[in-house]
Parts: structure tokens; C-alpha cells; sequence
């Protein structure tokens, strides 16, 4: 289980305000956390701590998206059609700043860092089916379709009566809605999809009832609570379900059973299970996807979303290309046509803002094969046509992807008008260093994976430096943690020095605090150990050998 920063002594308690005004109280002075000088101590804080302006995560150039521009907690963002005159050029390794220690350490606990049980009874008294986590606000619990006066699926008391009538089942679905639906999406200003569009399905589906009761259950195991069914039984149940649907699949049933293999792909990241068993659920849905004939629904689509998500997530996880051909990237008209002008409107519901970035990342994760079998062909067959046309092709996709990185940008409409709520402000600009943590890793995983630059090398470090950075301000900000997994682990793999070491592990507590995932778990493991490794002097280990050696997968998600 995560740990909880200490908090401030009595009378120098600092709220979550108070910490983001601290963090951007030296932008007047051009303090940044690559190059600018420590702000002035905090009362909190003791006086050899150094705290760095969080700075937006475009703070690599001359300029910063919103720390100059911030004067109190109430300035709305600046226009984001501003960003396009960024310099996009990466610093200079000497030119990234060094955190000396835990940039948290200090702060008050924020809500959802509240010390956990290790065991008690949560499913005796229907008044025990509470939220177990205070994020997001309760009142969004069950948020209506945009324009709709009010949802079909209101439930009375008993809550959830409609789908079981045992109390520890009504107790894991109000958990799947009120805890882990909040935790694996980044928006829900107009639903959240889980609740709108997969729970409905549950009420006349056994199996993918079984799924959602599967991951509940893990996820409060993981968090060491007493649950009455434990995980492993339902999720067979489930499975054994699955099969059933899967023998006996229609047209009708379709979204049906690919709802139930998603919700068992979010199973596999929760319990961090195998890739065999991940692997056979995507190929699974592939295959429904391919046969379906008639047209998409809403749920259709968001499905087919949450599965290109986890397929380049496991590619990158195993080392193997993605099982789906190119994805598309959003296009501008698609910015443009956003209803809502808000900052928010343009952040996706399971991407966040890397929802055109992740065709880059799928192309990364697909030159892995591509390179493996040029290796081959150029030991086979040194110096011939075949491997110099291949080694040429690489070459050229490469340089293509890093010069695509370099240019790429969160895309949010230039006429937004920003939001005037400091929270809405605060998980925006968590968002987007959640964004520009993939951008930096995907740099890592260039040069380390495909170009097998060694650890050392100034770009290597530097792009590594700046994703556990930007990482490390998701945290800070205090906003959505969905996905930060694989940036994280990629960057912190890779890092060398104590300071970097640390803001690694800062962030993986808080990110085990926040989601509560057994995947968080083994990717810090793995990472310690790659340190001592390292530090044995047995040179650039490749993560996925500590990890075989460990018995342990680490699955991104």
C-alpha cells in the first residue's frame, strides 16, 4: 500500500491551495524548475528543502503555459493558441534542474491520501455502501447524459437493488462506481462512460456483472480490505461467462461481450496478471471487432477506444507490435467542431490530451518487430541488399517519429476561453504535464529501444529527467493519475542519479496511494531493482530480464 507524505506541524498547515499558490509564487522571478533558482522557504517546510515553481509543462522553453501569467489562484489560463510559438527544442542535459528531495514532503495530505483500513467489514449496513475515496466530489456519482434532464438509471435505496439483492455485491458495484470509474478516465464534466454506458449493460448481463464485481473485488484486496468473494472466484466466474457469450455471439451481443473483455483487460492491470491472459483477451476482441457488421453505437465506439488503448499499452508492456492496424489521429475539424469552448472540451475522456499522440506511440511500439527482424536479417546476411533496404526504411521511420515528437503539441481549440476555477485550472495543468510525461518518455523509448543509445547518453538522460519532472507536477497539481504508469517506469528505468531516484519514488507512493493498483507496485519493484542492479556495475540491464528474474510482468495501463 502507498504511504502518506508527512504533514506540516501544527499551525503551519498548508491546503491544497496554499501549495499550488507556493509552487507559483516565484514566476514573477523567471524561476523554473529546469533553470530558475529556489523559491524562498515555506513556513511548513524545513529550511535546506528547495520547492520549484510548478511551472506548466512547456516550461523547456524561454516561456511557461501559465507561470508568468498566474498572479493569484483565480487568473484564468492563457490562450493556448499560444503555445504554437514554443521553442520545442529540448534542453540541454546540464540545463535540467535537480530536485534535491521529496518536492511533497512537508505538504498537507491531499483527501484521497487518507490512511486506509487494513481490514474491515464494508458490506454489513446498506449505510456502509459509502464512498470509499473523496475523488472526485460525490455528488458526481451518477452525472446524466449532456442535455438530458436527468439519468434512467437513478437508483433507490437500497442502491444498486435492481442488479443483485446480496449486499456485498451491491457493495463492490457501488465501489466500481464511486471509486475505480473515477480513477480510470480523465474528465466527466458530461458522464462518466463506465457508469453510463457499461453498468447499464451489467443489469441483464451475468458475466459482465461478474467482471465488474472481478475488479472491484481485486482492487479492494490490493488495498488489504476484507472482501466476502474473493477476486480470483469471481473473475472465473466471469471468464467462464465470457466463453459462454463468446460461443453463442450475435449481433446483439456484441458490445456486450467486448464490455466484458475490457473490464477483464482493467482486471489484469489491477491484479498486474499475465500476458498470456491479456494478450488472448485482446485477440479476442479483435476478433468481435472484425465481425461486426451492423453500425457502431456510442458504446460500440467508446469500446473500440478502450481497446486501441490497451493494445498499444501491452505492446509496449511485452515488447511486441500492437495487434490493430494505424490509428488515426484526430483531425483539426474535429477540434474545431467541439460543442463546448472550454479547455476541457478539448481533453479526452481515456487519453487526456495525448489522444493524437497515441498514433506516434503505436508506431514506436510497432518498429520494435521491425527492428528485432532487421537484426536478424543483417546477422544472416551482412552487407546485403535486403538488410541496407531495411536498415534504410528503420532509419527513415525513426527520424520521422523523433522529428514528429519534437513538434507535437496538445491540441486544444486557440479560441478556447479557459475556465476561472482554480481546481478546473489545477487538473488542467495536471493534464497536461500528464501529456507531455508520454511525449518525454516516448523520446526515452526512442533512444533507448529502437536507437539502443546507452542509458548514459545526454538525450537518453535528459528526456528521462524531464518525463520523471512532469511527472512528478501531475502529482503536485493533484489532478487525474489515469495512465502515467508507462511514462513513469520508462523515464525512471533509466535514471542514473540519486535525485532522479527519488522524485521516481515520490511519485510512484503517490500513485499507488492515488489508484491503487497492483501494476504500480511491481513496476516500482522492478525499477529498485534495476537501480541496485546498475549500481552493482552490471551496466544497462534490460528491464524485462529483472522482471523474468523477479517472477514478476509488468503490465501498463
Amino acid at each position: 500500500m502507498g504511504m502518506r507524505p508527512p504533514t506540516t506541524a501544527p499551525g503551519q498547515h498548508l491546503g491544497f491551495h496554499d501549495r499550488l499558490q507556493a509552487l507559483r509564487q516565484d514566476s514573477s522571478s523567471g524561476s523554473s524548475i529546469f533553470s530558475g533558482s529556489p523559491t524562498p522557504p515555506l513556513p511548513a517546510i524545513a529550511e535546506n528543502w528547495e520547492v520549484h515553481s510548478a511551472h506548466s509543462v512547456f516550461s523547456d522553453s524561454a516561456s511557461s503555459c501559465g507561470s508568468d501569467t498566474f498572479t493569484d489562484m483565480n487568473s484564468p489560463l492563457p490562450p493556448f493558441d499560444s503555445l504554437d510559438s514554443f521553442a520545442r527544442s529540448a534542453p540541454e542535459l546540464h540545463e535540467v534542474k535537480q530536485l534535491q528531495m521529496d518536492p511533497l514532503e512537508g505538504f498537507a495530505k491531499d483527501p484521497y491520501d487518507e490512511e486506509i483500513a487494513t481490514t474491515r467489514e464494508i458490506f454489513a449496513p446498506t449505510s456502509a455502501l459509502s464512498r470509499s475515496s473523496s475523488y472526485p466530489d460525490p455528488t458526481s456519482a451518477f452525472l446524466s447524459p449532456s442535455g438530458s434532464g436527468g439519468s434512467p438509471y437513478d437508483f433507490s435505496v437500497p442502491p444498486f437493488s435492481e442488479y443483485t439483492t446480496r449486499e456485498s455485491r451491491r457493495g463492490l458495484l457501488d465501489h466500481f462506481c464511486n471509486v475505480l470509474s473515477h480513477l480510470i478516465v480523465f474528465k466527466e464534466e458530461s458522464g462518466n462512460p463506465f457508469r453510463q454506458m457499461v453498468l447499464p449493460l451489467a443489469q441483464k448481463s451475468p458475466p459482465l456483472l461478474n467482471a465488474i464485481y472481478a475488479i472491484s473485488s481485486a482492487h479492494l484486496e490490493h488495498r488489504g480490505l476484507h472482501v466476502e468473494e474473493r477476486a480470483l472466484d469471481l473473475h472465473s466466474k466471469a471468464l467462464s461467462g465470457l466463453q459462454n457469450l463468446i460461443a453463442h455471439k450475435d449481433e446483439g451481443n456484441r458490445d456486450e461481450v467486448l464490455a466484458v473483455i475490457i473490464l477483464m483487460l482493467y482486471y489484469e492491470v489491477v491484479r498486474s496478471g499475465s500476458s498470456t491472459v491479456l494478450n488472448s483477451h485482446l485477440r479476442g476482441a479483435l476478433s468481435i471487432m472484425r465481425e461486426r457488421r451492423g453500425k457502431r453505437s456510442a458504446t460500440s465506439v467508446f469500446l473500440e477506444r478502450a481497446f486501441r488503448y490497451f493494445d498499444v499499452a501491452s505492446a509496449l508492456s511485452f515488447g511486441s507490435s500492437p495487434m490493430s492496424g494505424t490509428i488515426l489521429a484526430p483531425t483539426a475539424q474535429d477540434y474545431n467542431a467541439m460543442p463546448d469552448r472550454s479547455a476541457m472540451a478539448a481533453v479526452d475522456t481515456l487519453f487526456g490530451l495525448v489522444a493524437d499522440l497515441w498514433p506516434l506511440i503505436h508506431r514506436l511500439a510497432s518498429l520494435v518487430d521491425v527492428k528485432r527482424n532487421l537484426e536478424k536479417q543483417e546477422l544472416a546476411s551482412p552487407g546485403h541488399e535486403k538488410a541496407n533496404n531495411m536498415r534504410s526504411d528503420f532509419e527513415t521511420n525513426t527520424s520521422s517519429i523523433e522529428l514528429a515528437l519534437h513538434q507535437w503539441i496538445p491540441k486544444i481549440p486557440a479560441v478556447v476561453v479557459a475556465t476561472e476555477n482554480p481546481a478546473d485550472d489545477s487538473r488542467l495543468q495536471s493534464i497536461l504535464n500528464n501529456a507531455e510525461a508520454h511525449r518525454q518518455a516516448a523520446f526515452v523509448f526512442l533512444y533507448r529501444n529502437l536507437l539502443s543509445q546507452p542509458r548514459s547518453s545526454a538525450k537518453v538522460q535528459t528526456s528521462a529527467k524531464q518525463a520523471l519532472q512532469t511527472c512528478l507536477r501531475v502529482v503536485i497539481f493533484s489532478g487525474p493519475m489515469a495512465a502515467l504508469v508507462w511514462p513513469l517506469f520508462t523515464a525512471a528505468c533509466e535514471a542514473i542519479e540519486d535525485n532522479d531516484r527519488n522524485v521516481a519514488r515520490t511519485v510512484f507512493r503517490h500513485l499507488e496511494t492515488r489508484q491503487g493498483m497492483n501494476n504500480i507496485v511491481t513496476a516500482w519493484e522492478v525499477c529498485e531493482e534495476i537501480w541496485r542492479r546498475s549500481d552493482a556495475g552490471q551496466g544497462d540491464v534490460e528491464w524485462r530480464d529483472v522482471a523474468q528474474d523477479l517472477g514478476r510482468e509488468v503490465i501498463f495501463g
